[in-house]
């Protein structure tokens, strides 16, 4: 179905008309971000910096209220007797003051596409049972122009690549950013983020910096249409069909590249159409992933191959072999210059810290030291200055957070000094020795065979830490819970889209005035 065009706030009044009418002459000029346009419109128009608001002070309220109360809060204080006899600001309900926040400069406008799902059910009539869901997206495009726009980031933008090292010689090179890895050097509610490689990672990994924008929210409806064995499968269709529609724009402009996809193992699975218990980057068979072995990667050509083999009856080896879902139309077969199995990129978060470490690492020697002489170990570590002091062992937690993990990371192997067998320090090499002790069946671990590619991936893209999925966990809280605490429960996308619609255009204003 056509997507229904969704209102970006300001639909009325004169001032946006004047706004739009200038924007568009200063398009005509090349090189301008929407930042200088509309540097040139309050010039043009004779206004100060602070406009719409009438002073810094105004200013200063407006942005406390939209990032400090919600929509009936904000009407409650401004019908105050004290606000309006002490403040007399230029708004005095929620109404006026929302009239204001539309004139301000935003980001991309979002659109809402309706989409009908026929399940495999069918009613008592014998007509197939359907389900119609909404996907919410921005133009990912005029996303990337804002981010490119944005002043914050001027100092911190690159757009070339480049190598660094520690010597004169060039021979030990290093990895940190990703315009230094050799991707760059090498290539001419779902919420759905997007970024781009050339901001410095210091400033992109600053929540409120929010160099990483929502670009959709991908439907999450319930698919009763479909019959039990058959819901999952059409969920992951329904997904890259929704993503397909989301990056359609980036297929035809081939000068921007996805690069890398952050995401946890599963959603890897979803993406790479394989099932959970294979490798979404390389050809591992299922039963060889505690192995230390060194294999090619998965070639998009050959699995979009095998996938439409299968599709047209021929059921290739490959398709059982690789553990290939009947996924056929992935959304990422059509972008180019993209490799969606190297785009996926380490995750410290789930891989390492509550993976490798917390889930397997602990433990295991936990099982070969004992609760009591651990926590013991723990207890009796001295004090240090930046060092946690686990004073009551680690024994009786029941939920670890990352950080804990990582502080508990800092002491880890020297608490464990003289405890744990030396086997433990050449892991591959003498691993057997965990299943002798009955500590392990088997060594077929997911995220231990994750970190073979761990070196690739730094290679590709720069240092982990510029990829860890705690960003976009955290930015779940401003980007999905919060945004739906605003809404009023009831047709809430559309709610939320509005709501932080609001939230970037006054972020977007204070960009302006700092700059």
């Amino acid at each position: 179905m056509p997507a229904t065009n969704f209102p970006h706030f300001a639909t009325h009044g004169p001032t946006l008309s004047r706004l739009m009418n200038i924007i568009r002459q200063c398009q005509k000029s090349e090189g301008k971000t929407e930042f200088e346009r509309y540097q040139k419109y309050k010039e043009d128009m004779g206004e100060d910096k602070w406009a719409p608001f009438c002073d810094e002070e105004e200013w200063g309220l407006a942005e406390w209220l939209v990032k400090s109360l919600g929509q009936t809060q904000t009407d409650e204080f401004l019908k105050l007797l004290i606000t309006q006899n002490q403040m007399q600001t230029s708004f005095h309900n929620n109404q006026s003051f929302l009239k204001k926040v539309d004139e301000l400069l935003h980001g991309g406008a979002w659109s809402c596409k309706k989409i009908s799902v026929q399940g495999n059910r069918t009613d008592e009539k014998g007509e197939p049972l359907h389900e119609d869901v909404e996907l919410w997206m921005r133009n990912p495009i005029e996303c990337i122009k804002d981010l490119i726009g944005n002043p914050l980031f001027k100092d911190q933008m690159v757009y070339t690549p480049a190598r660094a090292y520690t010597d004169s010689a060039g021979l030990h090179r290093v990895i940190d950013n990703m315009w230094t890895a050799d991707w760059w050097c090498n290539k001419s509610a779902y919420p759905v983020y997007l970024s781009i490689g050339n901001i410095a990672k210091e400033k992109w990994r600053q929540m409120s910096a929010q160099a990483t924008v929502l670009i959709g929210y991908l439907p999450s409806g319930k698919l009763d249409c479909f019959t039990p064995d058959e819901h999952s499968l059409a969920s992951y269709r329904l997904f890259h069909h929704c993503m397909s529609l989301l990056l359609q724009l980036l297929v035809a402009a081939v000068y921007l590249i996805l690069a890398a996809y952050v995401a946890d193992f599963p959603e890897q699975c979803l993406v790479a159409c394989c099932k959970e218990n294979h490798c979404p980057k390389c050809v591992v068979a299922a039963d060889e992933r505690g192995d230390p072995l060194e294999l090619p990667m998965w070639d998009p050509a050959v699995i979009k191959g095998i996938l439409e083999k299968q599709k047209t009856g021929h059921h290739p080896a490959e398709f059982e072999e690789f553990g290939l879902c009947t996924i056929y139309a992935p959304f990422w077969a059509n972008l180019p210059h993209s490799n969606i199995f190297l785009a996926f990129t380490p995750n410290l978060l789930h891989q390492l810290h509550k993976g490798i470490f917390k889930d397997h690492l602990v433990k295991w020697c936990l099982d070969i030291v004992g609760e009591e002489e651990m926590d013991a170990r723990f207890k009796v570590m001295p004090d240090y200055p930046g060092l946690r002091h686990f004073k009551k062992g680690i024994s009786m937690v029941k939920q670890w957070t990352g950080t804990e993990h990582k502080e508990m990371q800092h002491i880890f192997v020297g608490l464990l000094a003289g405890a744990v067998p030396s086997a433990l320090v050449i892991f591959h090499a003498n691993k057997d020795i965990l299943q002798q002790l009955d500590i392990r069946e088997h060594f077929n671990i997911p995220k231990l065979h994750q970190l073979s590619h761990y070196v690739q991936s730094i290679l590709l893209f720069g240092a982990t830490d510029s990829f860890n999925s705690k960003l976009p966990e955290r930015l779940h809280i401003d980007f999905a819970k919060e945004a739906y605490h605003a809404s009023n429960k009831c047709n809430y996308e559309e709610q939320m889209a509005l709501w932080l619609q609001c939230q970037e255009a006054v972020f977007l204003h204070g960009s302006y005035l700092l700059h």
